[in-house]
Formats: C-alpha cells, structure tokens, sequence
C-alpha cells in the first residue's frame, strides 16, 4: 500500500493548462499595449471613455475576463462553472461601481448568495464535488 502526500494529490489534480496561460498573455499583452499607448499619448483613452471616467471601475472586468478564459479553456465542468462564477462576480463588481441598471453595492448583494448557491447546486448535480481530504491509499 503506497500514500500519497495531499500536496502531490493537488498538484496532480491542477495540471498546467498552456491553452490558458495564451489566453492570460495574449489578454494581459493587449491590455498593457492599450494603457501604454495611452500612457505615450499616442491613444487618448479620455476620448473613448470619457475625460470623468474612473479607470480602477474596470479592475473587476480582469475578473470576468478571467472567468471568460476558464470558460473558454476548460477541461472540465468544474472549470467552467468557476470560469462563469467569475464573469458574474466581475460584472456584477463592475455593474454596482457604474451604477448601471440602478445596481449599487447595498440593494445587490445577494446576487452573490444566489451565484454561489447556483454553482453548488450544479456542483452536486452534475456530481463535481470536492475530493476527500487527506492521504489516499494506493
């Protein structure tokens, strides 16, 4: 009988996923280019988002970006409900710091309550549910 160290248990069940890592570079690269090019006043970003707008707003996008690229290079049902966790908590971040459809931190919160228990729910439906913990015998 052979155990297995729980960390060896982990780092098998999180390969490195490459598909992944190109989106994040590819994504991150653009994201930086835009900035820079706005930065050496070759693009005026004020122009396109206005001379008010709070650039920081758009922080929890990064988020749902990332929750697309899970989406979008997943291996599993897991990494796609995540991935859509992701999205919402981002946009929903995103849509309380605009104002946006009257959202505001106060009135909203329990969008979050129903996003987790939505991904719970499916989690137990489509039998994903976390491995035990602890060594494995072998």
């Amino acid at each position: 009988m052979r155990l297995h160290h729980p960390r060896h248990q982990f780092l098998a069940r999180h390969h490195d996923n490459p598909r992944k890592r190109l989106l994040w570079g590819a994504s991150l690269i653009a994201v930086g280019t835009v900035f820079l090019l706005d930065r050496l006043a070759v693009l005026d970003l004020a122009q396109y988002l206005g001379p008010q707008t709070r650039w920081w707003h758009y922080l929890p996008l990064l988020l749902a970006l990332g929750g697309v690229i899970s989406v979008v290079s997943a291996q599993s049902a897991r990494q796609v409900l995540k991935g859509l966790i992701d999205i919402v908590l981002g946009t929903w971040v995103f849509a309380c710091l605009e104002h946006l459809w009257a959202l505001t931190f106060a009135n909203s919160w329990p969008i979050v309550l129903i996003a987790y228990g939505l991904q719970m729910l499916l989690r137990g439906w489509l039998g994903h549910g976390q491995a035990p913990r602890g060594e494995v015998a072998q």
